[in-house]
């Protein structure tokens, strides 16, 4: 099941017998209590090389940061006594997603359903070898406010600093500068967005919208540039570019429930269709798809499923390899995928993930079975370098760059960043025409 047809002879590569297990229980965290946080469209758990985060129960809307490095069940201790984990806690209803900064390792941005994103810097207030201490209100997050609806998705672009994706039930997306709490540009949807995905070089992002669409736009022009066919099922789709390839990955459902991955060219937008269809199996969870840049390889994961599955994505037909598949004890919420400082090279550890189930987020580790006397350098190629290419001005200007990449040794030497001095929530007016087109959403 998931197999698509391959060719009979054998693939040379190195990721074929790439195997995943979980970590020990000494590495998991336990105590989790965000299982009845409700965000079908979110991974619902984020994390970067040092944090992860997730939203929380409670009332208002809370999310948990906590560190990499402390294991065990999620509490701290308060002269001697147990207290429940401190909590971030700015917005006024329910957090329905997160996104680390990739370029300042204490800086995450939320979207909520009181409809505004905020974007917080912990800096000081959270060390990454403990937990923090007391909890931590609006006065270090600074908010982002423009959508008229529920704010859903929030991404940040892979090449720019401080530039902000948001979605809302507005259906609108909306490009923010971080560095000035401003609204930059805003793009109206054709319908509401299910998911959204920035490309490698972040100069256009992808939206899986409720109208079975998938469509890519360049915010600064505030146009579509292409549109493509999406699954004909009425489940939710979800959408990832594939890295350096010109290829796009969405999943979803078909009419008949079946849940399916496609692959699109990006540059053949006059072909609307897929060029590779992958049927995966009939359950009912939404997929979420993880791509690897530096391995190609397509991880995805079933909400509700127990089980990874994992792919090779090549330049020629068939595009796409069934690799294998990790199965876990434990159904899944969400996933997040680890950046690649984290993995362990000694082991010839090529991803690791974050997996969270209802009361605990488990560690799970995808590793290349090799002999140790082979050496390991050809497993690990320049990476992502954690610094931007771009800053929020240029890009807005116009200007395109891909990520800088670095060997994985210098990876994630991360730059300061510094919240607007001022907390006022009063923001400037948009500077594109097509925000002034989307200042009235489309009725839903």
């Amino acid at each position: 099941e998931g197999k698509p047809a391959t060719m009979s002879f054998i693939r040379t590569s190195h990721f074929r017998h790439v195997f995943g297990k979980e970590l020990p229980k000494e590495s998991w965290y336990e105590g989790i209590q965000g299982a009845g946080v409700s965000a079908p469209d979110s991974n619902l758990v984020a994390c970067n090389s040092k944090y992860f985060a997730l939203a929380w129960k409670g009332g208002g809307g809370p999310f948990v940061v906590h560190p990499l490095t402390c294991t065990g069940k999620l509490e701290r201790i308060v002269d001697k006594e147990v207290n429940p984990c401190s909590v971030f806690n700015g917005h006024s209803m329910a957090v329905q997603d997160l996104d680390f900064s990739p370029f300042h390792e204490t800086v995450i941005a939320t979207a909520s359903e009181d409809s505004s994103v905020r974007v917080w810097n912990f800096e000081g207030k959270l060390s990454h070898t403990c937990a923090m201490e007391q909890d931590q209100g609006a006065d270090i997050s600074v908010e982002l406010k423009g959508h008229s609806k529920k704010a859903t998705l929030v991404r940040w672009n892979p090449v720019a600093s401080h530039v902000v994706l948001s979605a809302s039930f507005d259906a609108t997306a909306r490009i923010w500068d971080a560095s000035a709490a401003t609204e930059s540009l805003c793009v109206t949807l054709d319908d509401t967005a299910q998911h959204l995905s920035w490309s490698y070089d972040g100069s256009y992002f992808a939206a899986a919208t409720k109208d079975k669409k998938l469509n890519l736009y360049d915010p600064r022009t505030g146009g579509v540039s292409a549109k493509f066919d999406g699954h004909a099922g009425s489940k939710g789709a979800r959408v990832c570019f594939l890295g350096k390839t010109n290829m796009l990955c969405s999943t979803g459902f078909s009419r008949q429930s079946d849940r399916q991955l496609f692959l699109y060219d990006v540059r053949a937008p006059s072909t609307p269709v897929h060029i590779s269809e992958t049927t995966i199996d009939q359950s009912s969870g939404s997929l979420m798809p993880f791509y690897d840049t530096d391995t190609n390889l397509l991880y995805v994961a079933g909400k509700g499923d127990c089980t990874v599955r994992y792919y090779e994505i090549v330049d020629n037909q068939p595009h796409i390899h069934y690799v294998d598949q990790f199965s876990g004890k434990d159904p899944q919420r969400g996933l997040a995928l680890c950046p690649k400082g984290v993995v362990d090279t000694s082991a010839c550890e090529v991803a690791r993930f974050l997996r969270l189930c209802d009361d605990k987020l488990v560690p799970v580790s995808f590793t290349v079975p090799r002999k140790s006397e082979q050496g390991n350098d050809d497993l690990y190629p320049d990476t992502f370098a954690g610094s931007p290419a771009l800053t929020s001005e240029e890009w807005l200007a116009g200007k395109n760059a891909t990520p800088k990449l670095t060997p994985l040794s210098e990876a994630g030497k991360l730059n300061t960043f510094v919240l607007p001095k001022s907390n006022d929530t009063t923001l400037k007016a948009p500077t594109s025409k097509s925000a002034a087109k989307a200042a009235d959403p489309p009725p839903q």
